[in-house]
């Protein structure tokens, strides 16, 4: 089997040679160990890719590019400080919650247009066309369709915590009008979107966990999540698509009804925060399964004995629908052997 064949197998629950390598890389020394070559900003999309076809069997898109370290200063005041591997963001400004009544107006108005259904969906198309050109450019990996559709309580990460709080509890019929007029409209995007079938799984992630547990009430979840996931999904399965959802954390509390808006797989299982695999397995015997070998701990710190050990068991306890890989991505902090531990496992 060739790796596009090898995954797709473990996606439709066939029969299969060997479990499917999947992960993300952002190791410089990994990166020109698998591709033989020196790894620089110029080079950087030639040298991962040969990197990623020399290792995996899948990986997602957007795949990650080493970049310039410089800070940056938008036009709004915000700096950017853009690292090797990632960019952090300082806003100079705060918010009020009459911004973000003033912000989440102007997305229902944006939700209510018909004409920006398909404004968005010839958008998603051309996002759809460059990732089938990034696939033509592998030799044979598997790569998963990554279309960032989510279902809105994301808003939480551009306001944080506390100040999205009050405002669902302040202007809830706002929010939950929001929330109704956003998944209507997603999901006629990818209704009309006429490329969406070109990939047969996508990643889409809402990050609704911390390693303590789940971000919000289960009031929350069951009102505000839940039945506006289920939609997506259900749209996505109508064109043949199958969903994998990435959050990190524990969602071993809310497992159960999170596989029931019937996501396809989850992903990155950080078993540092308390992702069971054995348990995910046994509740769930269907679930495909993508991650779960620490990277936070084990991959920095553990030998190369213990990496091969725990890759071997985490086989045992998520088989049969299986990728393994890390618990995020491969970073610069992670040793070479160890990454080549946890691939020849």
């Amino acid at each position: 089997m060739n790796s596009r064949e090898r995954c797709q197998a473990v996606l439709n629950h066939q029969d299969f040679d060997r479990y499917p390598l999947f992960d993300i890389l952002t190791n410089d020394a990994a990166i020109e160990y698998y591709s033989g070559k020196k790894l620089t900003v110029e080079n950087g999309k030639q040298v991962v890719h040969a990197a990623l076809d020399n290792m995996v069997d899948a990986t997602r898109w957007i795949i990650m590019y080493p970049q310039k370290e410089e800070k940056i200063i938008a036009e709004d005041g915000t700096i950017i400080e853009q690292k090797r591997w990632t960019a952090w963001y300082h806003r100079r400004f705060t918010l009020s919650l009459d911004d973000v009544e003033k912000n989440v107006r102007q997305d229902i108005e944006y939700f209510s247009n018909p004409e920006n259904i398909q404004k968005d969906a010839d958008s998603l198309d051309t996002r759809i066309e460059d990732l089938v050109k990034t696939r033509q450019e592998f030799k044979n990996i598997f790569l998963f369709g990554n279309y960032l559709i989510k279902t809105g309580l994301q808003l939480y990460t551009g306001i944080g915590l506390e100040l999205f709080s009050y405002f669902i509890t302040d202007y809830p019929e706002i929010f939950d009008l929001y929330m109704r007029k956003g998944t209507e409209f997603k999901v006629r995007v990818i209704n009309r979107a006429k490329r969406i079938s070109d990939f047969s799984a996508i990643f889409d992630c809402e990050d609704i966990a911390s390693k303590n547990g789940p971000l919000f009430s289960p009031s929350i979840m069951k009102k505000y999540f839940y039945p506006h996931l289920e939609q997506i999904i259900d749209a996505y399965h109508k064109k043949g698509i199958k969903f994998i959802f990435h959050t990190d954390g524990n969602v071993m509390p809310i497992l159960d009804d999170l596989v029931a808006t019937g996501i396809d797989g989850l992903n990155p299982l950080e078993v540092i925060a308390g992702m069971n695999l054995k348990e995910v397995r046994e509740r769930h015997k269907d679930l495909i399964m993508i991650g779960g070998i620490d990277c936070s701990q084990l991959l920095v710190y553990g030998t190369t004995d213990e990496v091969k050990k725990a890759t071997r068991q985490a086989m045992l306890d998520a088989g049969p629908w299986y990728f393994p890989g890390s618990s995020s991505e491969l970073h610069n902090s992670i040793p070479l052997d160890n990454i080549r531990a946890m691939v020849f496992y």
